[in-house]
């Protein structure tokens, strides 16, 4: 093994390190926590690229992705050149891996941001309820022989990502007590309860800054006849997929509410009317683009109406926001369905 592989990790650099893992368990949120780490790995150990995942149900789906370094989308997808069974694999078997691409000619070397990755260490994780984690840091060939990544630290750092672990299953515990009391059990979009507090504090924080917040209301089209054919417990997997596209299709900064039976809302701060449109049309397309409940009925066709209003073009108040996207989605509800439709503006008087 070439390089650095002679060296080890000193004792100030190890004492440097815990100290930054004592940071590390103070923060609450799981995107805090997991900067935090790959700002460590980035300091310490001198990395490139990271990613990280929490899976559900025993290994079998990607509950989120986290980045480090990686900015264009197709990265995202492509994982460092592994498959989605490949990484599913790792996390079941729970081991940790080194891959040097310098040394394992049989392997393809992957790339990232236009950099080949000459190492890539694969740190499976098992977190707090039904999530598993793996965290994945690429070193490119430019940093191969300056990296701390390497066969001779292996250990040491396997350890102290398991010590990282910890600071993850509090936020992942603390994220679950606070779902508990502001999201929906079924779909895990936001409550009513969460939605009437944040809508106010949304326009109180509107008007002090004098920027738009917009509000899409949707309805399910054909849902009932869901119920009907195939019973509600068919009803509630569609209703859960339907929920689930719509959480991969907004913002990070907009808020997905269950507002009751198959109606919801999103809500989007700093957002004017043309990207709320934006929103409303990507979502509506990942709704209709695929069928629902293949295997079990051969596919269910569900598609979904829009109402877009944003204070102050179409209301002030929150009352009046949540009546004038409501009634733009009962006009298209009415007429077309699977479509948007933007309320009117507000009658302006001298």
């Amino acid at each position: 093994m070439a390089g650095k592989d002679k060296l080890s990790i000193t004792q100030k650099m190890e004492n440097s390190l815990f100290k930054d893992l004592s940071k590390i368990f103070r923060a609450l949120e799981i995107q805090s926590v997991v900067e935090e780490i790959f700002s460590a790995f980035q300091k310490h150990f001198n990395i490139d690229f990271g990613t990280f995942f929490i899976f559900s149900q025993r290994g079998q789906f990607v509950e989120r992705i986290f980045k480090f370094g990686i900015y264009s989308e197709s990265h995202q997808v492509e994982r460092f050149g592994m498959t989605k069974f490949e990484l599913e694999v790792l996390v079941r078997n729970m081991l940790p891996k080194l891959y040097d691409y310098r040394v394992e000619k049989d392997k393809i070397c992957p790339t990232a941001e236009g950099k080949k990755i000459s190492r890539l260490a694969c740190f499976p994780m098992q977190l707090a309820y039904e999530y598993d984690g793996l965290m994945l840091i690429g070193i490119s060939e430019e940093n191969y022989d300056k990296t701390y990544i390497n066969n001779a630290n292996f250990e040491y750092i396997c350890n102290f990502v398991n010590e990282a672990s910890f600071p993850i299953k509090n936020a992942i515990t603390f994220k679950r007590i606070n779902d508990l009391v502001t999201k929906d059990d079924l779909t895990m979009a936001y409550n009513r309860r969460f939605f009437e507090e944040y809508m106010l504090e949304e326009l109180e924080r509107s008007r002090r800054y004098n920027s738009p917040l917009s509000l899409i209301f949707l309805d399910l089209d054909g849902l009932r006849e869901v119920n009907n054919r195939f019973g509600h417990t068919m009803g509630s997997r569609t209703l859960q997929e339907a929920a689930s596209r719509i959480l991969n299709a907004v913002r990070t900064i907009d808020k997905v509410v269950r507002y009751g039976g198959d109606e919801f809302c999103i809500v989007l701060p700093e957002t004017e009317v043309n990207g709320a449109y934006e929103v409303a049309e990507r979502v509506r397309q990942r709704i209709a683009q695929t069928p629902f409940l293949l295997p079990e009925t051969g596919g269910i066709e569900i598609t979904a109406s829009f109402g877009i209003a944003c204070c102050p073009t179409h209301a002030i108040t929150k009352d009046d926001l949540v009546k004038r996207a409501d009634e733009a989605m009962f006009l298209v509800k009415s007429n077309s369905k699977n479509s948007v439709m933007i309320a009117s503006p507000l009658k302006r008087f001298p």
